[in-house]
């Protein structure tokens, strides 16, 4: 079951709550002030890995595609390009 970070939106503090995924908000309250006006915020997370060993195989850098955008996921013909 993930864990969902939540903002109370009366008394602005964050909490984490289990929810299934197909489980939408309803229900979730506040453990601070008991109101049910919450919000689900976007959570970031962190890789650890060894250092000294190579726990992790090192990418090779992205290849820049002829126009220099970088490439990313449309090989650079996106917006981004100049």
């Amino acid at each position: 079951m993930p864990m969902y970070e939540y903002g109370c939106l009366a008394c602005d503090s964050r909490f984490d709550a289990l929810r299934r995924m197909d489980q939408d908000d309803t229900g979730v309250v506040c453990p601070s002030c008991g109101a049910s006006q919450v919000a689900r915020r976007l959570s970031v997370f962190a890789a650890h890995t060894r250092h000294g060993g190579s726990s992790v195989a090192e990418m090779p850098p992205p290849a820049m595609s002829s126009g220099g955008c970088g490439g990313g996921c449309c090989s650079g013909t996106c917006a981004t390009r100049n």
